[in-house]
């Protein structure tokens, strides 16, 4: 039953934009599959799918995480990093989890990001990581 629910979400990501869990419910429901949105969420997260601007999708997280980024700005040893709304936690999450040289943590807002640098180098590292030209 887990599989099959799991193998209708990935066909349902793939097939068109799903915006929300409980979207997902509605069109599992449509194909016969019971399910409430806890076990969606669960599912969305051990599937590893991530939310964006056109809903979920499949991808690792920093593929995602770098279209994501609207602009890096660094400012001595601090990178200040803007998103669309809701969407800054996602990308921080993928630079810590990096563990990029350079890079001591971040702390991110709704739509911000700031990002501690060990040197001024670091900030180039963060740039390339995040496919954005230094």
């Amino acid at each position: 039953m887990k599989e099959e629910r799991q193998r209708a979400i990935l066909e349902l990501v793939k097939e068109r934009p799903v915006q929300t869990q409980q979207d997902l419910v509605r069109a599992l429901t449509d194909r016969g599959i019971s399910a409430t949105q806890a076990t969606v969420s669960r599912d969305v997260q051990e599937l590893g799918l991530v939310r964006t601007g056109s809903g979920y999708r499949i991808g690792t997280p920093v593929s995602v995480a770098s279209e994501l980024v609207l602009s890096i700005r660094q400012v001595q040893f601090l990178a200040v990093i803007r998103t669309p709304p809701g969407t800054a936690n996602l990308v921080a999450r993928a630079i810590d989890e990096s563990e990029l040289d350079g890079v001591a943590g971040t702390v991110a807002g709704d739509d911000t990001i700031i990002v501690v640098l060990e040197d001024g180098d670091a900030g180039d590292n963060l740039r390339r990581f995040l496919g954005a030209e230094s």
